[in-house]
């Protein structure tokens, strides 16, 4: 799953939630970690969640 680069820190939550609801309902979900991202442009997030099929 990737953010489009220009998407803007108060835009995240709702894109990743939008994301997650492809594969069910999301119960819980946590940003596990962050890594600057191979351009060094951005940071990629690795998340992990918990969904409702």
């Amino acid at each position: 799953m990737c953010a489009p680069a220009e998407l803007q820190a108060q835009c995240l939550r709702p894109w990743l939630l939008d994301q997650l609801r492809v594969h069910g309902e999301p119960l819980r979900w946590a940003i596990t970690a962050a890594e600057p991202s191979a351009g060094g442009a951005g940071l990629q997030l690795q998340v992990e969640a918990v969904l409702i099929p």
